[in-house]
């Protein structure tokens, strides 16, 4: 029982160490490029189109001064990237639409940039170059101005601009046998604090938020992934479930067995080189080229045999899951408000306890807005006009 319990801990240490962003700083090619290093995606129906919301996280850390990154008001996207919202409708884990974005840099515009959008079906939705139908045109927020908002062809919303990071991971009832594990990783894995609340736990950052409300989707069932490629079509980033990377590829903690961690494919030498080559691949080789990996996770986890397929079966492909005629809720979507890396390490983790009266779904207590798009908290640096009541300086939500 101690070997069990000691691995129990190793393993939380590194997953909410690596976790402490669910996604964000996950391969070294990403942190490299913070523009590139999606650290969330996100599936709900929205209130102000009743359309199916789309969106990504991008920049992570940023106003946190946190070492390599940079102020609220100086994140970007990079126009040497594309972004993409992938979309498979007949389950083959291959993408059937895709809307993809990429801006460009206005000389004298600061934080502003001008903002392109494309729908792409069949062959051009697979390819992660810049192809498909122009479906919409503008520019993204900067900081402290007023919304802008991009209006597509076929009803579709988009906005791309600085706003607080809405991931949180609510540890505070959370009485594991490595509790104490969990703990010491979120107030010394990053330098920020570690407070018992889901909006305390990491400290205050934003990202760059990408969210697009399609209405023509929400009554459709589908997976969904996010991709960020190189013009020349080479993914550098990719997501569908939240934290896959943060939980299942980390790096070994200091003083545990190596073995333990390290990729069982011998053809990467580090976790950052399988971390490169999970995110440049494609969800529907998942099985073939990351199977093992799973497994090997479950195995060192000690879930019972007879269940192992069924997990890996669960995790690979990894998308995200859209069906309307169920309930929504992780992992059938996943809104700005839920806490979805908790379900999964309580779904992995078969030695996982929690307070009795703890339960699913838990919710953010950050202050979204979830009436009115994009429905995202504002920047942690947004600054708010005098008298009462406390208003923005600009608007930061549709009417």
């Amino acid at each position: 029982m101690f070997r069990v319990m000691c691995h129990v801990v190793a393993f939380s240490l590194s997953t909410v160490g690596a976790v402490h962003a669910s996604d964000h700083r996950d391969a070294p090619l990403t942190q490299a490029n913070p523009m590139s290093d999606i650290g969330d995606v996100f599936l709900f129906k929205g209130e102000q189109e009743g359309g199916l919301v789309m969106a990504m996280t991008l920049n992570p850390l940023s106003g946190s001064g946190a070492p390599g990154t940079l102020g609220s008001g100086d994140i970007r996207l990079d126009p040497d990237l594309i972004y993409q919202f992938k979309i498979d409708t007949n389950d083959d884990a291959i993408a059937d639409l895709a809307y993809k974005i990429r801006v460009r840099d206005i000389d004298g515009g600061g934080q502003r940039q001008t903002l392109e959008m494309r729908l792409a079906s069949g062959a051009d939705a697979i390819s992660n170059e810049w192809r498909g139908v122009d479906q919409g045109f503008g520019h993204t927020t900067a900081l402290n101005t007023a919304l802008e908002v991009v209006n597509g062809k076929s009803g579709e919303l988009l906005f791309v601009g600085p706003r607080r990071d809405p991931f949180f991971f609510d540890f505070s009832t959370v009485v594991a046998p490595a509790a104490l594990a969990i703990k010491q990783a979120l107030s010394g894995g990053d330098g920020l604090p570690a407070l018992p609340t889901s909006i305390g736990a990491f400290g205050e950052s934003d990202m760059t938020l990408i969210v697009l409300e399609v209405p023509s989707l929400v009554g459709q069932t589908l997976n969904f992934w996010t991709v960020v490629s190189k013009e020349n079509g080479d993914a550098v980033d990719r997501m569908g479930r939240a934290g896959i990377q943060g939980i299942f590829f980390v790096d070994p903690p200091l003083g545990y067995n190596a073995e333990y961690y390290l990729p069982v494919n011998p053809d990467y030498a580090t976790v950052g080189d399988y971390n490169n080559a999970y995110n440049a691949s494609r969800p529907v080789d998942d099985p073939a080229n990351f199977g093992d990996q799973f497994t090997f996770s479950f195995e060192r986890l000690e879930v019972s045999q007879d269940d192992i397929a069924d997990k890996v079966a669960f995790y690979t492909p990894d998308m995200l899951r859209w069906d309307p005629s169920a309930p929504a809720g992780y992992p059938n979507g996943r809104s700005f408000a839920e806490d979805a890396i908790y379900w999964t390490i309580k779904d992995v983790n078969p030695f996982f306890f929690a307070d009795p009266t703890s339960f699913l779904p838990r919710m953010s207590d950050q202050d979204l807005n979830l009436q009115h798009f994009p429905y995202v908290p504002p920047s942690i640096n947004q600054a708010y006009g005098a008298g009462l009541p406390v208003t923005p300086v600009a608007p930061i939500y549709m009417d």
